[in-house]
């Protein structure tokens, strides 16, 4: 790709979501995003700052375990300091994965570089995987406007996964990325535990960032109702996972605009939920800036993989 196309491409996706809030401020107004930050209150930004220290925790152990399995182990506060900064830089930067590069690719040794991006791609990876079965799981909860999209994108998110798994599964070695999935794959086989393990921690991250997402609409004014709020929430998240402009602006209000209409709170509400949980999202990840500034802090010491780590 040329670097025309990766600047127009940049811009696009920047653009796109300004574009989906000046639909929303057209289609309902001011006052929704204005009541999405007036009604926050001291409690609730406590209880989402609490919830995403447990959230990054449980994301750092998730990571520690995968590296420890595919050769990069790490010390749980290195790690634990390393995906707060990243997560502070997926949310304030655009397309969403530039925190996650930057926590790979830090002080990495050149002939360390691949490895650490497949960590790190095999723990985004098993969150969003994660996320889209607790939608799936979700999705008889769901109001039947929003039930036909969820299943077009499980089918079409499987559908690649299935021809991924194909490409790998030839006799011959496949050369570059399959054959390293390959290999990765077989590794996560033969360790069940750190597979369970991913699972639950997976799944504990996902069901606490749809919390906050549900603390954050109750307060917006939504009913407080959890059982009818958390499989909305589950539909924001997987709709944020759409690399648009910054940190998921844009994608996650006019998400949550559409689902909420459909579940009859109202498209205002929808907004108000969703410039709330932005605003909660960001007051939540800026300890990040600590190990961000700090030179003690930004180093992530990797420790020597055994002889038997992934090649």
């Amino acid at each position: 790709m040329s670097a025309g196309c990766r600047a127009a491409l940049r811009w696009a996706i920047r653009g796109a979501g300004v574009a989906v809030l000046a639909l929303l401020l057209v289609r309902v107004g001011a006052a929704p995003f204005v009541d999405g930050l007036r009604r926050l209150t001291g409690p609730v930004v406590l209880a989402a700052v609490a919830a995403t220290a447990l959230t990054t925790l449980l994301s750092a152990l998730r990571w520690q375990a995968l590296g420890r399995l595919l050769g990069t182990p790490l010390p749980l506060d290195a790690a634990f300091a390393a995906y707060y900064r990243s997560q502070l830089l997926n949310t304030v930067l655009p397309g969403g994965v530039t925190g996650d590069v930057e926590r790979a690719l830090r002080r990495a040794p050149a002939g360390e570089r691949l490895r650490r991006l497949r960590v790190v791609a095999w723990d985004r990876g098993a969150g969003q995987a994660v996320q889209l079965v607790l939608l799936a799981a979700a999705l008889p909860a769901l109001p039947p406007p929003v039930r036909l999209p969820g299943w077009i994108v499980l089918l079409a998110v499987a559908a690649l996964v299935a021809a991924a798994l194909a490409a790998c599964g030839g006799r011959a070695p496949t050369a570059g990325p399959a054959r390293l999935l390959r290999t990765d794959l077989r590794r996560l086989a033969r360790r069940p535990v750190v597979l369970a393990l991913v699972i639950v921690l997976s799944v504990a991250v996902a069901l606490l960032h749809a919390g906050v997402l549900v603390l954050a609409a109750v307060a917006t004014g939504a009913p407080p109702d959890p059982g009818r709020l958390l499989p909305l929430a589950v539909a924001v998240q997987v709709a944020m996972a759409v690399p648009i402009g910054f940190g998921g602006l844009g994608a996650r209000e006019g998400a949550a605009a559409v689902v909420f209409a459909a579940a009859g709170l109202g498209t205002a509400a929808g907004v108000s939920a969703g410039v709330a949980y932005g605003a909660l999202a960001l007051i939540a990840v800026l300890p990040g800036i600590v190990p961000l500034l700090t030179p003690a802090a930004r180093r992530l010491p990797v420790r020597r993989a055994r002889s038997g780590a992934a090649r």
